[in-house]
């Protein structure tokens, strides 16, 4: 009996053994690498290449015009011709306020992530115009017509108006900026300006006691001036080929002085004298032509 549960048990150990080599081993898998999300990538412009566009906007400022004048003729009545001619010399100011509008090319060539360099070339008309006036007394000894008596103290009342302004306006800038984001341009601009220049004076002057002729002249000019030109601006790409503007400039053309011809008065003749009382001054203006401009424009880039 002891012997059969041996053979049994040696049976049962057997068979379990070779049980278990027909079972399939366990198969591992290996987990999937973790892989990173795609960056969403930030817009690029390219700010390299020519452009062009339209611009508008506000120029206007102070001015002033300077008016001289100098004796050319007297005899008999020197302070009269010396009262003529400082009420003669004054200034007239007179603000401006207009709009601008026209047209621009450029080409811009950005030599890193950080710097655009370039060049603008703009026309443009302008409206509205410096317009002033200014108003002088002054007073004169003035003989009666009875040489006996003593003279008169009379008033000699002098007027003045002018108006100025540009017809048209270009200029040619260098540019360089900074981008302070991909799309945004921060720049500062200079260079040649010149415009179509125009100014006319009038000068109005008469004497109360005795009563005089009133006394008129006029002046103008018209040519065009070259300057200087200087600003800055801010420029946004708002897509790979369009962009938009605001921008600051200011321009100076110089200043130019010209003649407004001459005032003269036979006051021996008025008064009834037997001398030749005539007083005579030349007159002329000085003005200077420079503005401010405020702008927006609109450029479409060709890269």
């Amino acid at each position: 009996m002891k012997q059969i549960l041996s053979g049994m048990v040696v049976a049962a150990a057997l068979s379990g053994s070779a049980f278990a080599t027909d079972l399939p081993l366990p198969t591992y898998t290996k987990a999937p690498a973790f892989t990173k999300a795609p960056a969403i990538a930030d817009p690029t412009y390219n700010w390299s290449g020519w452009y062009g566009g339209l611009n508008a906007g506000w120029v206007g400022g102070p001015g002033s015009v300077s008016n001289n004048a100098s004796i050319v003729a007297t005899s008999d009545f020197p302070d009269n011709a010396q009262a003529m001619a400082r009420g003669a010399t004054n200034n007239t100011t007179g603000a401006s306020s207009g709009f601008i509008g026209g047209g621009q090319f450029g080409y811009n060539y950005q030599f890193s992530h950080l710097f655009v360099a370039g060049f603008e070339a703009d026309i443009q008309g302008l409206t509205g115009a410096h317009k002033g006036s200014s108003s002088a007394v002054g007073t004169v000894l003035v003989p009666n017509s009875n040489s006996d008596a003593p003279t008169d103290i009379a008033s000699v009342v002098t007027n003045s108006t002018n108006s100025h302004g540009l017809s048209y306006l270009g200029t040619l800038r260098a540019r360089i900026g900074v981008l302070v984001a991909p799309s945004f341009l921060l720049y500062a601009t200079g260079g040649l300006a010149y415009g179509g220049a125009r100014s006319d004076t009038t000068i109005v002057q008469s004497i109360d006691d005795p009563p005089l002729a009133t006394l008129k002249t006029s002046g103008s000019f018209s040519k065009t001036r070259v300057g200087y030109a200087v600003g800055a601006g801010g420029e946004w790409m708002l897509s790979s080929n369009w962009s938009a503007k605001l921008e600051y400039l200011y321009y100076d053309l110089g200043s130019v002085t010209y003649a407004t011809g001459g005032l003269a008065s036979d006051i021996g003749a008025v008064i009834g004298s037997t001398g030749t009382g005539v007083a005579a001054v030349a007159t002329s203006s000085q003005v200077r032509f420079k503005d401010n401009i405020v702008r927006v424009g609109l450029n479409y880039h060709f890269n």
